[in-house]
């Protein structure tokens, strides 16, 4: 593999894979039991609802975020974040009463999205655009058999040590992750590009084909974030699953997102990242249909595959894609894209826990595929052609 690709790429490939691969069994050892353990704690579907948004409303100040790794290293920035980040989720382990468990969740949340511009950055300064599909999809390979693995024992785990021990160990292992990542051989910082800083939507105004991007996976991934408050509830108060089976649900999702995302990845280094992002969209259309009808748990994996495919093309698709669209600007390009991830995954699933307080869940599921059918409709031609001179480059200098 050095050979192949030289030896630094192939030192940080596996860095950013040993690291990616110790965040996936934190990650599997906590994030699909945190809605359950809400829902069985007595939470309402607004605390649901606040459960589902804060990771997303986390990304709102992306933009900002992205302007502190302009002209400077980056990695200590995403080492910094998520070591500390990760030690608030012990403390939901360990929380005593609705109120303690949301804030400290959304501590987590708020101080580890900091980082996620400056890897988005990252990942298109260590990896060439010829291989930078398969390493990427090489390293979420990585997370999706560790998080597969991990949330097959995580139920058994959580029925016999409890939560706060299991939490416990999942943020030694995610600090431990990011301490990894720091291991890793960032380039020196480019030259900061010239012309002034720009608010999210003028960058959109300045660049057309990033505006219907955005605009498709808003609506696409806005009608995901609806309906997402609806499946715990419905796991918990309809299907009555057990951890265990919650745990399955979650590895049909891992499982898929290892298996496929080397397939985005080879589809978006052989034709054009738009076709991954694409197909991810319409993955979306899965589970909201199958809840609409009622599943129980095996429609329910069925659903949670779906899902996972969908998340792994849509990762490797918008980060290519961006990367393409961005050029040097990727950082700033990135920062849009979580700022109005951010917008989406905090006001829908709000308004996805109020539908179901008012009307039910089969009519949130309905209402959140119609959205998505919007979704794709913009999506059907998604540009990533290069702007003729003038584009943003031009039109934002000073």
């Amino acid at each position: 593999m050095q050979l192949a690709l030289g030896v630094e790429t192939a030192h940080n490939f596996m860095v950013d894979a040993a690291a990616a691969g110790l965040f996936a069994v934190f990650q599997g050892l906590t994030g699909p039991f945190i809605g359950v353990i809400a829902v069985r704690r007595g939470a309402v579907p607004w605390e649901i609802g606040w459960l589902t948004a804060v990771p997303a409303a986390a990304l709102l100040l992306s933009s900002w975020y992205a302007r502190l790794g302009e002209g400077r290293r980056k990695k200590p920035l995403v080492v910094l974040t998520s070591a500390i980040g990760r030690l608030f989720l012990l403390l939901t382990g360990w929380a005593h009463g609705m109120a303690a468990y949301l804030i400290s969740f959304s501590a987590f949340n708020v101080v580890s999205a900091a980082g996620s511009p400056a890897y988005t950055a990252i990942e298109r300064e260590i990896y060439h655009q010829r291989w930078r599909g398969r390493l990427m999809a090489g390293v979420r390979f990585v997370l999706g058999f560790c998080q597969f693995a991990t949330v097959l024992l995580a139920g058994g785990l959580l029925d016999r040590f409890g939560v706060g021990p299991v939490f416990t160990a999942a943020v030694a292992l995610g600090v431990g992750s990011a301490l990894v990542f720091g291991l890793l051989h960032e380039p020196p910082p480019r030259a900061q590009v010239s012309g002034r800083r720009v608010s999210p939507l003028g960058l959109l105004r300045a660049d057309p084909r990033l505006a219907r991007m955005i605009l498709a996976v808003t609506l696409v991934g806005g009608a995901n974030f609806f309906v997402s408050p609806g499946y715990p509830i419905d796991w918990v108060q309809r299907m009555h699953l057990s951890d265990i089976q919650v745990a399955w649900i979650s590895a049909a999702w891992a499982l898929a997102w290892m298996v496929c995302y080397p397939l985005w990845g080879r589809l978006v280094d052989r034709r054009r990242p738009a076709s991954a992002l694409l197909g991810g969209l319409f993955c979306y259309l899965g589970p909201p249909l199958l809840y609409a009808f009622g599943v129980h748990f095996a429609g329910a994996v069925l659903a949670s595959w779906i899902q996972g495919m969908g998340d792994s093309a849509l990762d490797v698709g918008w980060q290519n894609h961006v990367m393409r669209l961005g050029g040097d600007r990727v950082g700033q390009y990135a920062g849009v894209y979580f700022t109005f991830l951010g917008a989406r995954g905090t006001i829908m699933p709000i308004l996805g826990s109020l539908v179901i307080a008012g009307f039910g869940l089969r009519p949130l599921f309905v209402l959140g595929l119609a959205q998505i059918a919007c979704g794709l409709y913009v999506a059907r031609r998604l540009p990533d052609h290069e702007l003729p001179v003038g584009g943003p480059g031009a039109t934002l200098a000073a």
